[in-house]
């Protein structure tokens, strides 16, 4: 008998947001040693995903919500073809939401957001490696508990709901809090539509370092460097009255005990206003002020209430599915989108036994871009080498470079830059 899942808090939302502009998939990839053998990956797959459930399911259509049934059917490891984080079909991937794709000495996970978010991701991506090298006859010792297995039976509390399990009821209406409108990067859409992928590696202990002579954390540095960049090539020669925001992903586990491999993330927006001439320092001081007042637990429980409050509401739960999603996506495209002028997620340093590190060079996180949002920026950590990947869907690259530069000014570190080129004219 199949088993079935409501899907989680956050995962609504991408199910009702989803289209052309915004595929919602986002891509977790390592970098390997040797080239991938694809006969090795795809056994390793056809053992792991059975350790995942709520990775391995399909999506079914409810009156009034959308929930997600275990699927038995086969995942094929495929040759990437295409760029990263293209529209997942489930009709042609067998009814899954997720791929796994290789290239050359590339594996990547690309996963539907209302799957999990990058900390899941993550997780799948570290146990299909560990099983890949293992059926390649590699002797991995495992030392606490750096990554999951595929024999292990998964937790309850793996496939909980976290944003259900740590909502307060309240009486404030959270619905009623005001949004205020953020810059808005503007560009030549790529034609052919596509995404093209830009990677700056950095050593991470060397560029911690010099955040910490800061005083500052690495994310907060990355976040007012990239704050800088977007004013000095956009708004600096104009007259705005606006202000830069950006939306950071926080991991909720880090203050909230969860094991969970499902969705359980809140978005911290931190914003300078520009009015004026301003300066790095400043926008250093803004940005450090408001990311460790906002990542403080009780700002993160406002997050988990706010977001559970809509769908707790009687009057929402007997609304039809077709009315609610048109409400979501009013209120991403209104609220959500135009509140930020792009996203950066920051998964840290990644966990590895010693023994695995040796068979990789790097890893990728590979955030989607959208309409309204059309460049994003992914980090993550493994080996003492930091990758800062930008997406773009328009022509214009001038921020990423400006970034990178001043990166590499500020800080006195080489960055490696490397790219897929997609629509960059020849």
């Amino acid at each position: 008998m199949s088993k079935w899942y409501k899907v989680d808090n956050a995962g609504k939302v991408f199910h009702a947001v989803t289209e052309a502009s915004n595929s919602s998939v986002y891509r977790v990839s390592v970098l390997m040693k040797d080239m991938i053998d694809e006969e090795i990956l795809q056994e390793a797959l056809d053992h792991v995903i059975k350790r995942f459930p709520t990775l391995a399911v399909k999506v079914r259509k409810g009156i009034f919500w959308d929930f997600m049934e275990s699927n038995e059917e086969k995942l094929s490891v495929q040759q990437e073809t295409t760029y990263p984080c293209h529209p997942i079909h489930p009709k042609e991937n067998n009814g899954y939401l997720f791929k796994v794709l290789y290239f050359n000495k590339r594996i990547a996970v690309e996963i539907f957001h209302s799957l999990t978010d990058g900390t899941g991701a993550v997780e799948f991506l570290k146990t299909l490696i560990y099983q890949y090298l293992t059926l390649q006859g590699e002797d991995i010792a495992v030392d606490g508990d750096a990554l999951l297995f595929s024999d292990q039976v998964p937790s309850k509390y793996e496939t909980e709901d976290s944003f259900e399990k740590y909502y307060q009821k309240s009486t404030r209406n959270y619905l009623q809090d005001k949004v205020q409108r953020a810059f808005q990067i503007k560009g030549t859409p790529f034609d052919p539509s596509g995404v093209n992928v830009i990677h700056g590696v950095i050593r991470a202990s060397a560029l911690n370092h010099v955040a910490k002579q800061k005083g500052m954390s690495v994310t907060e540095f990355i976040t007012a460097v990239l704050i800088h960049a977007i004013y000095s090539e956009t708004m600096k020669y104009g007259v705005y009255n606006e202000n830069i925001t950006i939306a950071l992903p926080a991991n909720l586990r880090r203050k909230f005990p969860s094991i969970t491999l499902r969705n359980f993330f809140s978005v911290v927006n931190v914003r300078v206003d520009v009015s004026g001439e301003i300066t790095l320092e400043d926008i250093i001081k803004t940005v450090s002020e408001q990311l460790r007042s906002k990542t403080d637990r009780q700002h993160l429980q406002d997050g988990i209430n706010r977001h559970v409050q809509l769908q707790k509401s009687l009057k929402t739960r007997i609304v039809p599915l077709s009315i609610k999603y048109h409400a979501m996506r009013y209120g991403f495209r209104h609220y959500g989108e135009l509140a930020k002028t792009l996203t950066l997620t920051n998964l840290g340093s990644i966990n590895l036994p010693d023994s695995m590190k040796s068979y990789i060079e790097r890893m990728e996180v590979v955030l989607y871009p959208t309409k309204n949002s059309p460049i994003n920026c992914g980090i993550s950590s493994v080996n003492d080498q930091m990758t800062i990947t930008f997406t773009r869907s328009i022509v214009e690259s001038e921020i990423i470079k400006s970034f990178f530069n001043q990166l590499s000014r500020l800080t006195g570190l080489n960055v490696e830059v490397y790219s897929n080129n997609w629509g960059e004219t020849k």
